[in-house]
């Protein structure tokens, strides 16, 4: 069982009121696995933001980080209960078996000291108060309260015996920071002031049932809530035992803890229902429900060990370790336990008219109720308002129903957006209801499409945009061949008094250009497309001929059947780029395909080849080179023929 030493300056009446900002938070429900074999008994640390637990089957107090950090154990066997001093500067276990209580560093889990109580003193519980440890323990027969003061030298052990006796067990104990101690279990309930150190009854009641399965009290010490059955917890007044309320929760309730502002927290180990739950201040609603996922091999969700829950000191949220069928153990952290989350559904068209009238439906409904008048404010959101502009607020019926009607003045995507802004017990929420209304398609033209170009060349496009409404704007990008360049705005213009944009563009490669008119309110976005080509130089040079001559009119070089001839192609580089080299002979009358291949591009932008002239002597060939766009090794250009050269050997 956790003890609950809540700051002097916290001090919240059950009653009070939970404050929830409008504002979106920080942080998200999160769960973490853990290497524990066991976890009860959770405690959170606000100064050092650390979690310890009792790791029951290894015997062991875990320290983790908020985050799941592990940070060491130690050691104990029989541990039943773990609680820290009010400014957490000691961690504080039982072990009943030892009949002793151990002390330890929180930051190191260093052993700071072992206070044996005596042989017959087996302590269970404890709850601190100032500089005394409190402790619930039994005989075996009848339990009893009593106390280690650390304030001087020596330890002291002082057995409360008039304080009352228990029936069989110790005593579970809470207690505040203003020396309020509540000590609980079958044969009675009773409530003392300890805070000048002495145990002064307030008050008490006969408890003939079970022992509570856990129990917490307010940081006022006004109130305390049990685990009287798995199902029920009891709210009660400290001072004279009036029970204030009963709160429902599932089956099989392991825990309760209760935050600095008054907040319940209550956490059951369910299978097939909500594992926790929590409370508005004051009342019997509930805020939050949560289910524990299932994360093993059963058909149920995952459960918790007893009293593996805590409140984070002094923030928003709630820590629950939990456990599934294969025994893994998880750390959860739920954010925003104190809010409760209504549901807000939208209804309407998906699609309208523009200018023409359209209504949106809707509902916000809570398990916390929500009352008939409650506001949600609407805003739309469209092509000529893009920062969103309000349209006022409505308000919910008493089924949590509302409604509004809309003409949209701009086409497009129109976006209604309606927020609820959330109250004390209520989280914030918004939904959103897109509508597509209809706008006309305008003239778009752009020069060029489809023509090739020379290498360098400068080339003028001229996009053309037909009427709108108000944007009389074009851009025009250019996405080169290749890849390695990307796309670039060539240039973003207002069209001139004929609606045209012009632009150059010095062509080195294939280049897809585009026109873009991004829209305005009556008129739709449109985009057109120009592929142009860029023709790249090829060059062919013969070498290691010895004369030029005319054939048949023609110019060829003469070749010695000793020499091999060589064939060199100039072209601009580019990654992977070949030349193609196809030779033809005259055979019989016509000219028939001698050989043929593609020769590496070198870093000077040159293929070289060459062929041996053994064999060849008295025939007549031609040759040419060529880039070919797909087969040269890229497509970044348009594919390129040189002329025929004609050579022959003698």
């Amino acid at each position: 069982m956790r003890t609950r030493i809540a700051a002097a300056t916290a001090a919240a009446m059950l009653g009070s009121v939970v404050l929830v900002t409008g504002a979106t938070p920080a942080r998200a429900d999160s769960a973490v696995a853990l290497t524990a074999k066991g976890a009860s008994d959770l405690v959170a640390d606000s100064v050092h933001k650390r979690l310890f637990f009792n790791d029951h089957t290894r015997g062991e107090i875990v320290a983790i980080g908020y985050d799941g950090t592990p940070f060491g154990s130690y050691s104990l066997p029989s541990l039943t209960d773990i609680t820290l001093a009010p400014d957490s500067s000691v961690l504080y276990a039982a072990a009943p078996n030892s009949h002793k209580i151990v002390a330890l560093d929180p930051v190191t889990l260093d052993l700071i000291g072992e206070y044996k109580l005596g042989d017959t003193i087996s302590p269970y519980y404890l709850a601190v108060v100032g500089t005394k440890v409190w402790f619930g323990h039994t005989d075996g027969w009848t339990g009893e309260i009593g106390s280690l003061d650390l304030s001087g030298e020596n330890p002291v052990t002082t057995l409360e015996t008039e304080a009352g006796d228990w029936l069989f067990r110790a005593p579970r104990l809470a207690a505040s920071a203003n020396g309020r101690l509540v000590a609980t279990a079958r044969g009675q309930y009773a409530s003392f002031d300890v805070s000048d150190g002495t145990p002064k009854l307030l008050s008490q009641r006969a408890q003939d049932d079970d022992a509570p399965y856990d129990v917490a009290i307010t940081a006022d010490g006004e109130r305390y809530v049990t685990v009287d059955s798995r199902a029920v917890l009891t709210v009660r007044q400290v001072a004279d035992q009036t029970e204030v309320r009963t709160l429902g929760v599932d089956h099989y309730a392991e825990a309760v803890d209760i935050a600095e502002d008054g907040t319940i927290a209550a956490g059951s180990d369910s299978a097939y229902g909500p594992d926790i739950a929590t409370f508005a201040p004051g009342t019997n609603e509930k805020i939050r429900e949560y289910d524990f996922p299932n994360t093993g091999y059963n058909s149920g969700g995952d459960g918790m060990d007893a009293q593996a829950l805590a409140w984070e000191p002094g923030g928003n949220r709630l820590f629950v370790i939990t456990s599934n069928s294969v025994q893994q153990y998880s750390l959860r952290s739920y954010d925003q336990p104190r809010s409760n989350r209504p549901v807000l559904t939208l209804t309407g068209p998906s699609s309208a008219p523009r200018a023409r009238a359209l209504t949106i439906g809707g509902t916000l409904k809570a398990t916390v109720t929500l009352p008939a008048g409650t506001p949600v404010s609407v805003t739309r959101t469209d092509i000529e308002s893009p920062a969103g502009r309000s349209l006022g607020t409505r308000t919910i019926n008493a089924s949590g129903g509302f409604s509004f009607t809309d003409t949209p003045p701009a086409g497009g995507r129109v976006v209604y957006k309606v927020s609820y802004a959330g109250d004390a017990t209520h989280y914030p929420v918004s939904a959103s209801r897109t509508v597509n209304v209809a706008r006309a398609t305008t003239s778009l033209t752009l020069t060029n499409n489809g023509k090739v170009y020379n290498y360098g060349q400068t080339v003028t496009f001229t996009a053309h945009l037909g009427t709108t409404y108000k944007n009389r704007v074009v851009e025009i990008w250019a996405d080169p061949y290749g890849g390695d360049l990307g796309r670039r705005l060539l240039r973003r213009a207002t069209v001139d008094s004929r609606g045209d944009v012009v632009v150059s563009l010095k062509l080195y490669r294939n280049t897809a250009v585009q026109a873009v008119f991004a829209g305005d309110g009556r008129y739709t976005d449109r985009t057109v497309g120009s592929t142009v080509y860029s023709r790249v130089p090829v060059s062919l040079k013969l070498g290691k001929y010895y004369k030029t001559g005319k054939i048949s009119g023609r110019t060829f070089r003469y070749f010695k059947k000793s020499s091999k001839p060589t064939f060199t192609v100039a072209m601009p580089r580019y990654p992977n780029r070949e030349a193609y080299l196809h030779v033809d002979i005259w055979y019989q009358g016509r000219w028939r395909t001698a050989f043929y291949g593609d020769v590496p591009v070198n870093s000077k932008g040159q293929a070289v080849a060459n062929i041996s002239a053994q064999g060849l002597t008295g025939y007549k060939f031609r040759v040419r080179a060529a880039y070919r766009k797909g087969y040269s090794g890229d497509s970044v250009n348009y594919s390129t023929y040189t002329t025929y050269q004609y050579f022959t050997v003698n």
